[in-house]
């Protein structure tokens, strides 16, 4: 997730959702392969057209789209593989959310609200994950 997410943030997640949070929002997830926790980004949820393999996938009731926030070049440079995405694996269950990451409470000098993405992918329009928009 870097930029936004670095190795060694401390982050604070919610655990009491049951949806999925608006496009933008950066949640905690199980693998559908894995089980592993992986964090992403939401890039569209139910009735989203997601552009995918020279086409376009609608998404269902109860599934998300979730995006790596970095690109295969800063995930290399960092010393990463490729990002691991909805691209990878497909629509994500709401079965496999584990909570929406919204605050990082350290290292000093990092802490703050997760910044939100702008021009994501939902139901066909942009959003941001900004109060008030």
């Amino acid at each position: 997730m870097l930029p936004a997410i670095a190795p060694g943030d401390w982050l604070l997640v919610d655990p009491t959702i049951r949806r999925w949070p608006r496009p933008g929002a950066i949640v905690l997830f199980r693998e559908p392969e894995t089980g592993e926790l992986a964090l992403k980004r939401v890039a569209g949820r139910a009735g989203a057209r997601i552009p995918f393999a020279g086409g376009y996938l609608v998404l269902g009731p109860g599934e998300a789209w979730l995006e790596a926030d970095a690109t295969p070049e800063i995930a290399a440079a960092a010393g990463f593989g490729v990002p691991i995405d909805s691209n990878r694996y497909g629509p994500i269950s709401v079965d496999l959310l584990v909570g929406r990451a919204w605050f990082r409470y350290g290292p000093p000098g990092r802490i703050g609200r997760l910044p939100p993405r702008v021009s994501v992918v939902s139901a066909g329009k942009q959003e941001d994950d900004r109060p008030g928009t």
